[in-house]
């Protein structure tokens, strides 16, 4: 942070005795400052001439942000991980003779948790996009959801090959893929959408 700080109170006092950016950016680079840190510091100020360097809005976590985007992560995963079980108890279900159906509380999870994450989802999509909590906990699922399909893939790979890979296991280990999948396809997406 210190690092940072000295960067940003260069640039600012560059700027204010009326160094062009080129000029401050070539300056830095001689000093070994990573491109990203200068564009960053200099981005951080509007380019036109004034009195003074005039910053631009910043980004900001605040104590709602962290509440809302932590209980739409905790709603997603609740979501998710109710969706699995019930798709492994209906693939139960539909392939063993002996299997009963017991749905109660993964149907009464989804049932509450699902409009609960759709809602805070589309509510926390809407106005704050430049959130830095929005991102960690987008990134947060992107990582998350991979590490679940990798692992995935490496059990079906392993019972395939030690030949315990039987039809019920094959869809349980599709369903999670899938659902892991959509997870990361609609994170990744939604952190797409920002950048454009």
């Amino acid at each position: 942070m210190a690092r940072t700080g000295a960067l940003d109170r260069f640039v600012r006092k560059a700027l204010t005795h009326g160094a062009r950016r080129d000029e401050i950016a070539a300056a830095l680079a001689d000093a070994g400052w990573r491109d990203r840190d200068v564009r960053r510091a200099l981005d951080a100020y509007v380019d036109r001439d004034f009195v003074v360097p005039v910053p631009r809005p910043q980004p900001f976590v605040s104590a709602r942000d962290a509440f809302l985007y932590g209980l739409t992560f905790v709603a997603l995963v609740i979501c998710v991980v109710n969706l699995a079980s019930a798709l492994f108890e209906l693939a139960e279900w539909a392939l063993r003779d002996d299997a009963r159906l017991r749905l109660n509380w993964d149907l009464a999870a989804l049932a509450v948790f699902a409009p609960v994450f759709a809602l805070l989802d589309r509510r926390t999509r809407g106005d704050e996009r430049d959130s830095p909590m929005r991102k960690i906990f987008a990134y947060g699922a992107l990582f998350v959801a991979a590490l679940v399909l990798l692992g995935d893939l490496v059990a079906a790979l392993a019972l395939a090959l030690s030949g315990g890979l039987g039809l019920e296991v094959a869809v349980k280990c599709l369903v999670v893929a899938v659902i892991s999948g959509a997870v990361f396809a609609y994170y990744r997406r939604s952190l797409a959408d920002e950048v454009a």
